[in-house]
């Protein structure tokens, strides 16, 4: 492959040595060189040349009146650009001062809303109260009413669940009486049985002992028969 020196290379492309020496800082992959000697490709070359082809002559068609016309109008802008611009910076002055009011407001709502808190700590404290076992709550009126109502109905409830269990144990109490008592009539009726079977078996005994005497006398059986 053919190479070319810097100076072949700018007296073929018939330019400055300067540009092909700005080349080639840019063509670096079409330079080799070694020491002082600098080599470059013929495809170092066909890229000057079409990085450096003429453009197309510009040719203007617009007449001084159509460029006055443009320039008034590019004057319009401007202008119309420089009122809003004022504008904005006038709307900004009254947003900042706007923000400064508002902020300035703030502060005292925040300053009067502490005293507040001040006064109202320093009224708590003057309250005896015992710390570990009560405690202060402040509430809205409407949820003081809310509260006041809630606990009304609790009270309500809890009497209602007293008397409710008052009632279970009044009935828990007579079923017990009631089962205590069926057992004391069970226990009387076994013992009535018992003692009725008692004597069952005595008078039994005492029938089977005189058959068996009238059976000795009428010498039905032998008088070795022993009576149990």
């Amino acid at each position: 492959m053919k190479t070319y020196n810097m100076k072949e290379a700018s007296e073929l492309l018939q330019v400055s040595y300067r540009t092909i020496r700005y080349y080639k800082g840019i063509f670096t992959n079409e330079v080799t060189q070694e020491g002082r000697d600098v080599q470059l490709s013929e495809r170092f070359i066909e890229l000057v040349k079409n990085n450096r082809k003429p453009s197309e002559p510009i040719t203007d068609k617009k007449t001084k009146v159509e460029y006055k016309g443009e320039l008034e109008e590019f004057k319009t802008k401007l202008h119309n650009t420089d009122l809003e611009l004022k504008e904005a910076v006038q709307e900004l002055k009254q947003y900042k001062k706007d923000l400064e009011e508002v902020q300035l407001k703030y502060k005292r709502a925040l300053q009067e809303q502490k005293e507040i808190y001040e006064k109202k700590l320093g009224d708590f404290s003057d309250i005896d109260y015992d710390g570990e076992n009560e405690r202060i709550e402040v509430f809205t009126n409407e949820d003081y009413i809310r509260f006041e109502q809630a606990l009304i109905d609790y009270k309500y409830q809890k009497q209602n669940i007293e008397l409710k269990e008052e009632h279970f144990q009044k009935e828990l109490a007579s079923k017990d009486e009631l089962v205590s008592h069926y057992k004391k009539q069970s226990d009387y009726q076994k013992e009535q049985s018992d003692r009725i079977l008692t004597q069952m078996e005595k008078l039994i005994e005492a029938i089977r002992r005189r058959d068996t005497i009238e059976a000795v006398e009428k010498k039905v059986i032998g008088k070795k028969v022993e009576l149990d």
